[in-house]
This record gives structure tokens, sequence and C-alpha cells, in this order.
């Protein structure tokens, strides 16, 4: 028999996020599915706490949201569910199983690919006591907050996003022939496809500038407008709790997590993504 649809929902911020309860996500059906999809849809940022999921039970539940995308570094997934990103310090047998370095900074996730990542999906089943704590600025509110003149000038503004400049940044060697994955260029203003709500779509570590726009003139405005969208009143602070799911829209929001003691704490989370489409 199916599960019921019924669950509660507690608000995270005023019109940001929501924390939704009374939801077992291993042992629901697809109405349920959909009932927290539709709810996703509408919030941003949802979390569900006390969850106990196999990589299995994740990977029906990120199936929900859609097909899920691949990981580029395989050599931090599950070997038999490379959908499954590790993020961890740990290490067993003596091989690191995770990236402990994903997340910092930031940005949107695959901004640089021309069909960014619809959504991301944490599972954490270790975390420390203190930091790693995950900021999520809501891109909506930091739109509707500016003024009316200002918001005429920068809508129709495009960025190019560069997945060459984030392996830079990383100090990736790359060779100089190497186009893997080409820079695009999305709208700096974009329309969430559920109900065309706009947001102040930048980011950073990925993007080279601003089409028309001579650097560093560009990328200054790029920074001045992260900082404007990343203020306290704009941001969502999540603190872990073993068994935590939370799921974050990459059409409408920035995040970035903090930092902790690597010699005293240890971290342990799986990953999955959803394939997203053109941003418009």
């Amino acid at each position: 028999m199916e599960a019921s649809t019924e669950f509660s929902l507690r608000p995270l911020m005023d019109g940001f996020g929501v924390e939704m309860r009374d939801v077992d996500l291993a042992t629901c059906g697809p109405d349920v599915h959909r009932a927290v999809v539709e709810t996703f849809d509408r919030h941003g940022v949802m979390v569900i706490r006390d969850q106990r999921l196999s990589p299995h039970d994740q990977m029906r539940f990120t199936n929900a949201f859609g097909t899920p995308e691949e990981n580029p570094r395989r050599e931090y997934t599950l070997p038999d569910i490379p959908e499954i990103y590790v993020i961890s310090n740990k290490i067993v047998d003596g091989r690191k199983i995770g990236d402990h370095q994903a997340g910092q900074g930031w940005h949107t996730d695959s901004s640089f690919l021309a069909e960014p990542v619809k959504c991301t999906m944490l599972y954490a089943m270790e975390v420390p006591d203190e930091g790693s704590d995950t900021l999520l600025a809501d891109l909506c509110a930091a739109w509707n907050a500016l003024p009316p003149e200002r918001q005429a000038e920068l809508d129709g503004l495009q960025v190019q996003h560069s997945w060459r400049a984030l392996m830079e940044l990383k100090k990736v060697y790359l060779a100089p022939d190497d186009n893997t994955i080409p820079d695009v260029v999305h709208p700096m203003v974009r329309a969430h496809p559920a109900d065309g709500r706009k947001a102040l779509w930048v980011s950073t570590g990925t993007t080279r500038g601003i089409v028309g726009m001579p650097n560093p003139q560009g990328l200054d405005l790029l920074d001045e407008l992260v900082a404007f969208a990343t203020q306290d009143r704009f941001v969502y602070r999540h603190k872990w709790h073993v068994g935590d799911v939370l799921i974050w829209d990459n059409r409408c929001t920035l995040h970035t997590g903090t930092p902790f003691d690597l010699s005293k704490y240890k971290r342990h989370v799986h990953r999955t993504w959803v394939r997203g489409d053109r941003p418009n």
C-alpha cells in the first residue's frame, strides 16, 4: 500500500525554504515523491530530517526529480552507483573515499554546462560537531530587492561561464587545446520554469565576465552582485545532523560550504544531481 502523502511543512526563512516532516523517504512511493517535488519547486530549498537511506533509496528519490546527472570525477563515486558522489575526508584502507573540498565558494552547480543541473541532493551519514554548515542564498529575493531601475539595467545581460576557468581556479592542469567542456553563455537574470519567478543568477568560480563588457568592469560587477545576493537577509544556514537530506534548486540559489577541522572531525555525505534545462 502507498504510504500516506500527508506531511507537515515548516518554513526555514520567511519566503525561502521549507522543512518537510512526517516523511520516510526509504519507504514512501511515487505519490509522495510527486508531492515532495511539487513542494520543492515552490520553495528553492528543502530539508527532510531523520532519514535512513541506502544508496538505492537515495537514487530512487533522486529519480523522482528527473534524470540523474553524471559526475565528472569518477574517482569519488560509488563503484556500483556512479551517480552518487562521495563528499568526505575519511580514509578507508589507506585510500581517500571522497572529496573533502567540494562546495567551497559561492556558486551554483555546473553553471558551466549548456544545461546546468536542476537540483542538488545531499544525504548526511557523518557530520562534524562544529563547522561544515551549508549556506544557501535566495536569488529570487535578491532580485526582488533591487530597485526597478537597477533591474532594468541588469535584465538582458549575459554571463560567460567556463569549466576551464574553474579548473584554473582549482589549479588543475589542462592542455591548451583541451576543449572538453566549451564555454557557455547564460542570462544573468533567469526565469524559473515552474512559475516564471526571476532570479539574479550570478555565481563565482566559473565566470569569465559579462558579454559585451570589458574586464575588470564585468568581473567587478559580478562580484558586486554576488556580495549583494549573499547578504545575511537572503541566506539560510543549514547546520547538519546525521540523517539530514538537503535539496536545493540550482535555478534560483547560490550555495557554499563552511570549513571544519579536518584533523578533529569526519564528514561523510552522498551527493546526487538531477539534469536541468537551458536557462532562459
